[in-house]
């Protein structure tokens, strides 16, 4: 497992958190109310994990742990109370000010109090309070390591859900940072974190927001960049001491709304986090000294209700490690966290295409069994999503295959393949009973 470039992450308080990529539409001015956290290192002596299991196949998304020590104080941001101010030029006389539970949101990512130290003095890492995560199998994105945290406010719980994202309360902050070592056969050496990605849940009716920070060439601060950044021909070394290259894009806010999104029944779109779920949390973190269930974990600390018995909780198995689960398992679960947030029947994408991959679907033709695609259009490398026993003339393969632009999907979130992920899907639609489609 790879070490993440946040050296010794002061684990402390809690857990989860999602993440899931960080942009959407909103207000520049989104002036909320913030009070740092304690700065103070958690006395966790452990480094937390990239987030890059067997590839990351990672956005997004976003499991939170709690990293604090069970009887201390959460640290992290207060909520925003309610500054009810008195406007004397108004008709209404008074300005109640925003919503209590409102979050500012700053210019730099030090704003909100989350970390402390830097990349470039090598102590970056989260305050008390603010806990980092792990995904059983994280979302891909151009082989990025990823470092997630999760920030649950003093006094509040998530709730707990067995398939769907965890509901967290209003305050609750997510970030997930993306970095590249130089060389991936020395993953902890001269490692350059390009972007934090941040997902903040508001008062309604504004909900889940998110922020995209870029670090600077110094890497002394992450600014808000909402118009988003590409870094031209950005490359590294991977594991087999190949040279990539590629346009890495850090996303505009309102291209987040793309894979983070839900339609509601009035047809409205809700940005939510995608892996801050049971599934894909149930899994042990180090905290302090011995490793712990993230999500046992997090209730002990009171910041998640409604956790069952640990065999009722379910497990989404290492999409990559062939002693967890079967192909068939391990295939659904690598869709599940890469594409279902797309595709499914709550969102355009599933809605349009009628290509549901998330894991509770279980009807071949929603699959994709010789299914015909929606809206693929000609050349993306067949005539049927998939056909049973033959990847090279699956629409699903080629599309997680190919490098080229308007055909691959996900449509944004990578430019690389990744090919521990396109091999997976191979084996798994080569080993069913093969199918003639027509």
């Amino acid at each position: 497992m790879r070490s993440p470039y946040m050296t010794r992450l002061g684990l402390a308080a809690v857990l989860l958190a999602a993440a899931v990529a960080a942009c959407s539409g909103g207000n520049e001015d989104d002036t909320h109310i913030i009070d740092p956290p304690d700065a103070g290192d958690a006395g966790d002596a452990s480094t937390p994990d990239a987030g890059l299991d067997a590839g990351d196949s990672g956005p997004g998304e976003d499991g939170g742990t709690d990293a604090g020590d069970d009887g201390g104080t959460d640290a992290g941001p207060e909520d925003g109370g309610s500054d009810a101010g008195t406007d004397a030029g108004s008709d209404a006389g008074t300005d109640a000010g925003p919503p209590p539970g409102t979050v500012t949101i700053p210019n730099e990512l030090s704003g909100y109090g989350l970390f402390t130290g830097t990349p470039a003095g090598g102590d970056f890492k989260p305050v008390e309070g603010n806990l980092p995560y792990e995904l059983t199998t994280p979302l891909f994105s151009d082989y990025s390591l990823k470092s997630r945290t999760l920030y649950i406010p003093a006094g509040k719980a998530a709730l707990y859900s067995a398939d769907a994202v965890l509901d967290l309360p209003v305050g609750t902050i997510i970030t997930k940072t993306f970095a590249f070592p130089a060389d991936f056969r020395e993953p902890t050496k001269n490692v350059r974190p390009l972007e934090t990605r941040v997902l903040v849940r508001q008062p309604q009716p504004v909900g889940w927001v998110a922020y995209p920070y870029v670090w600077n060439d110094a890497l002394t601060e992450a600014t808000l960049a909402s118009g988003g950044k590409v870094f031209k021909d950005f490359s590294f070394i991977d594991e087999q001491g190949v040279t990539k290259k590629l346009d890495y894009l850090v996303p505009q806010r309102n291209q987040c709304q793309k894979c983070h999104h839900v339609v509601d029944e009035q047809d409205n779109q809700h940005l939510l986090p995608i892996g801050v779920k049971a599934r894909y949390l149930n899994r042990e973190h180090t905290y302090g000294v011995q490793p712990v269930n993230q999500l046992q974990h997090l209730a002990s600390l009171g910041k998640l209700e409604g956790l069952p018995p640990a065999a009722q909780v379910p497990r989404a198995p290492d999409a990559f490690n062939a002693g967890e689960a079967d192909l068939t398992q391990r295939a659904r679960t690598y869709l599940d966290i890469n594409c279902a947030h797309c595709h499914n029947p709550k969102a355009q994408p599933g809605i349009t295409s009628r290509l549901f991959l998330d894991i509770k679907t279980t009807d071949e033709f929603s699959l994709g069994y010789c299914k015909r695609p929606g809206s693929a259009g000609g050349g993306v490398g067949g005539e049927f999503d998939i056909v049973p026993g033959s990847h090279d003339t699956s629409i699903l393969w080629f599309r997680m295959h190919t490098e080229v632009s308007g055909k691959m999907m996900p449509e944004i979130g990578r430019a690389l393949r990744h090919e521990a992920g396109a091999q997976l899907i191979a084996d798994w639609i080569d080993a069913m009973p093969p199918r003639s489609c027509k």
